[in-house]
């Protein structure tokens, strides 16, 4: 699922502009962000969730959001529609001096900032390249450079958010309780780390002591055990709740695993 489908979309090797709309509601999603985001809402508003507090974003506001998982969704308003101009960006392409320390402020998957004037002048210039398919890489590269410069100067915030993109790496840790139960291959992991594919399997391998695939299997057992005697869901719900493809296939692992089903092993720890 991607977090805005393209209606129009430039791209060159750093960027990628994309301009989209609809008028149909959607539920909340958990969306994997594989690069970072500028998203200018031009019409309705966005939904993000976090911690299950939901906070808006609308078109007066500008919202830069870190690649990685955010849940989120649209409001359509009564016989509208929503549309945002969003553009794409590598890590890599933000690049001036570090001069903030980041120990000092708490670091945010995302940042919402009020848009005045002349960001607004700056989203006008962005739809016209869009509008008129005008593929510059150049210029494009510089007007997104000048706006990471005006939003640097004027907020914090938003500097905190650009220099921690340049960090190396990010907590892989923290990034691995996160996704366990979602269906992401190794590259998409090694991506939303900040990592090559082989240093993702070697910094894995030193924190874990495991295998991608291993450690994730476990996790979700360990989940599986957690519920399946703390709780009184049904086996089914256990099993997607913690990340298994289907019932048939949660029975088979847990059994190969534990030499016991499921069921079994629920009855067994609560009689």
């Amino acid at each position: 699922m991607k977090a805005f489908p393209k209606e129009k979309i430039l791209k060159n090797k750093n960027l990628l502009f994309a301009k989209w709309k609809t008028n149909t509601i959607s539920t909340k999603q958990s969306i994997l962000m594989q690069e970072n985001a500028f998203v200018f809402i031009l019409k309705g508003k966005k939904i993000i969730i976090q911690d299950n507090n939901t906070i808006e974003v609308d078109q007066h506001q500008l919202l830069l959001l870190k690649k990685g998982i955010h849940e989120m969704t649209e409001y359509i308003p009564k016989n509208g529609e929503f549309e945002a101009l969003v553009i794409y960006f590598k890590n890599t392409f933000i690049k001036y001096p570090k001069d903030i320390s980041l120990g000092k402020h708490p670091q945010m998957p995302f940042v919402i900032l009020n848009r005045d004037k002349m960001i607004d002048d700056y989203i006008l210039h962005y739809l016209s390249y869009i509008n008129e398919n005008e593929n510059n890489p150049a210029l494009m590269e510089l007007k997104i450079n000048e706006l990471v410069i005006l939003l640097t100067e004027r907020s914090v915030q938003a500097k905190v958010f650009f220099n921690s993109l340049s960090d190396n790496y990010n907590d892989l840790k923290l990034l691995m309780e996160k996704t366990f139960k979602k269906k992401y291959t190794v590259e998409q992991l090694a991506r939303l780390s900040n990592r090559s594919v082989s240093k993702f399997k070697r910094d894995f391998m030193l924190l874990f002591k495991n295998t991608p695939a291993k450690w994730i299997l476990q996790k979700k057992l360990d989940c599986a055990r957690f519920q399946l005697v703390n709780s009184d869901k049904y086996i089914s719900d256990i099993a997607f709740n913690c990340g298994f493809e289907s019932v048939s296939h949660f029975n088979k692992v847990f059994k190969k695993n534990f030499n016991i089903t499921p069921a079994a092993f629920r009855k067994f720890n609560m009689d």
